[in-house]
């Protein structure tokens, strides 16, 4: 059973460059950075422990986080754990925004129909579904 583990006293957060350090008895040890999966990971009285490294900034920095928050990398950057690029926003709109970046980033696509070449279909994710769209007017369908 792990002990309640007070990240405070193990952890430190530097807030202008968004670097993370282990601590023992107040001395920094050494820096720990996050994985590609934004965890930090590290062992304390032979424990592991594993925290998203986001939250631990916003948590260190004096904000408490619940289940209905969430931390959003205001320039997208996943990487990017400086505090002026973090903002805790509500899970609802953190998963629009997530969403819209998907859609962005290669769900959005517009093909050619298969039958009409006058038509296109216009495909992206929206809620979780993924949608189609037969749009007719070319112009309209590239904008």
């Amino acid at each position: 059973m792990k002990e309640e583990l007070k990240l405070n006293e193990v952890l430190q957060y530097e807030l202008l460059t968004g670097r993370f350090f282990i601590k023992k008895n107040n001395k920094i040890i050494r820096e720990i950075f996050p994985n590609e999966d934004g965890y930090l990971l590290f062992y304390r009285n032979g424990i592991r422990y594993k925290f998203k490294a986001n939250k631990v900034a916003i948590e260190l920095t004096g904000t408490k986080l619940n289940d209905t928050l969430a931390v959003l990398h205001k320039n997208l950057d996943d990487n990017d754990y400086r505090l002026q690029n973090l903002r805790v926003i509500s899970r609802s709109v953190y998963l629009q925004v997530k969403e819209a970046q998907r859609n962005l980033s290669g769900i959005l696509k517009l093909i050619p129909h298969p039958e009409d070449m006058f038509c296109y279909v216009l495909q992206w994710k929206e809620s979780g579904q993924e949608r189609k769209k037969v749009i007719k007017d070319v112009v309209v369908a590239k904008r």
